[in-house]
């Protein structure tokens, strides 16, 4: 191989790692896929939003993607249903790292409709069909063994395996901590939707989503001991303590700190408006049937977990979301 050549072949791997590093090929599949498979109003990239940070001072933030779709097009349809998915895209080198998670062994139960996408409706609550087998199954087991409900595993944190020369990898973090400010922001802002005379959804829903390239593996329940206590010299494979999966369920931590700042920026926007009639449909906290009492809940809770998915599985999950939110039905 001649020198001007090898020199060539050098400049256009530079240029490889350089464009998958910058992020923008996956952000453009990610992007592809979200047109392609959404039915979408709008799909608004680098989504803007406020929200305050944890000394409390108030910053601009944004999320990679916000796409927003409608279940039913007839504006009059009692059963209509708004739907926003929310994207944030994290490359990271399969060659090099793996994201390994801890399962769940006492997982949250979502209390807004859903654990992972939540809801907020008005004049009534959402009805999903129940699932006996599966509650049965729920309860017999107990929470310290329940760990996945329809085979996606529910985590409640993870870390990066394979970090070389000190590189800073994408943050699972804080994409999850964007997530869920930029949900609750919608929340807010969308609310608007309810308090029109015409063109009411019955209900919003928020679905936060992680999409990464990168290989997911959970540690199977038991082998810490294994790990800890096996000799130095004892090889130890990945497949040994780990399961491959394509999507998981990571917690989504509780953002105490940011209620009352949120339910103040609720009033700014529509305090003004006589809420009585969305009051009927929302269910009980605390004995309380009150719209504050329903959204202080909505920021303490919402989301209890937050998709993490591999780039080739969003297509799949994405079908899967909207046929779920065209099947719920309303009491």
């Amino acid at each position: 191989m001649t020198e001007s050549k090898a020199s060539e072949e050098s400049r256009k791997k530079d240029l490889r790692t350089s464009l998958l590093a910058s992020g923008i090929p996956l952000e453009m599949a990610v992007y592809d896929s979200l047109v392609s498979n959404l039915d979408a109003d709008w799909i608004e990239p680098e989504y803007d939003f406020t929200a305050i940070d944890e000394t409390g001072v108030v910053k601009q933030r944004s999320v990679d993607f916000v796409a927003s779709v409608q279940t039913v097009r007839d504006a009059l349809d009692l059963e209509a249903i708004q739907f926003y998915v929310l994207t944030e895209c994290k490359y990271s080198n399969p060659n090099e790292r793996v994201w390994l998670f801890m399962p769940d062994a006492f997982p949250r139960t979502g209390t807004t409709s859903d654990d992972w996408r939540p809801a907020l409706w008005q004049d009534r609550a959402p009805r999903e069909p129940l699932d006996a087998e599966r509650i049965e199954r729920t309860v017999s087991q107990g929470p310290s063994r329940h760990h996945a409900v329809d085979g996606v595993p529910r985590c409640v944190r993870g870390a990066v395996l394979g970090d070389k020369d000190g590189k800073k990898l994408p943050s699972l973090a804080s994409a999850i901590y964007q997530l869920r400010d930029c949900l609750h922001h919608l929340a807010i802002e969308r609310f608007r939707l309810f308090t029109k005379q015409w063109s009411k959804p019955a209900a919003l829903i928020f679905v936060p989503i992680v999409v990464t390239n990168a290989q997911l593996q959970v540690l199977n329940p038991g082998t810490c001991h294994e790990i800890m206590n096996s000799p130095e010299d004892k090889l130890i494979g990945l497949t040994d303590v780990a399961t491959t999966c394509q999507r998981i369920l990571v917690r989504c931590p509780a953002g105490l700190d940011k209620v009352d700042w949120n339910w103040q920026r609720f009033q700014s926007a529509h305090g003004a408006y006589d809420l009585s009639r969305i009051e009927k449909g929302l269910p009980f906290y605390k004995r309380e049937r009150t719209v504050e009492a329903h959204l202080r809940n909505f920021f303490t809770t919402a989301p209890s977990y937050v998709v993490v998915v591999q780039l080739e599985e969003l297509p799949k999950l994405l079908a899967e979301v909207v046929t779920w939110a065209k099947s719920l039905e309303f009491e």
